[in-house]
């Protein structure tokens, strides 16, 4: 992922996590462990978050934070750290959580990188 180097530490953290849940999530829906257009659609997420409310954009990154921190108990490393089964892994427990938000997370998410990965393959640019 493409970083402005004058970016605070918490931004490149919040990029990391956004850009791992997004190679993460394409992968999960089919698509390669790489190419081209996965930069693009972190980059699409990223925008898309920023253009939150600001009451939302807030809880969104601590939110984020605490996901990409909820690993470190487990694995001693942060989700953005992960190899792309473990990320898959937490993910899923996410996903199936019993508390909403944590499953809010992970569908905003989802639906985001689905939504970019799909709309930018039907314009030719994968």
């Amino acid at each position: 992922m493409i970083r402005d180097p004058s970016s605070s530490p918490a931004a490149r953290w919040f990029e990391n996590t956004v850009s791992a849940l997004t190679y993460s999530f394409i992968r999960t829906h089919g698509g390669p462990a790489y190419s081209p257009i996965h930069n693009a659609v972190a980059r699409f997420v990223l925008d898309e978050s920023r253009r939150a409310p600001d009451h939302l954009r807030l809880a969104l990154r601590l939110a984020t934070a605490i996901f990409d921190l909820s690993t470190v108990p487990f694995t001693g490393r942060r989700f953005h750290r992960l190899g792309p089964e473990r990320r898959h892994r937490y993910i899923a427990g996410w996903a199936s959580a019993p508390l909403g938000a944590c499953r809010d997370l992970i569908r905003f998410y989802e639906a985001l990188v689905v939504f970019g990965w799909t709309s930018m393959r039907e314009d030719g640019d994968a």
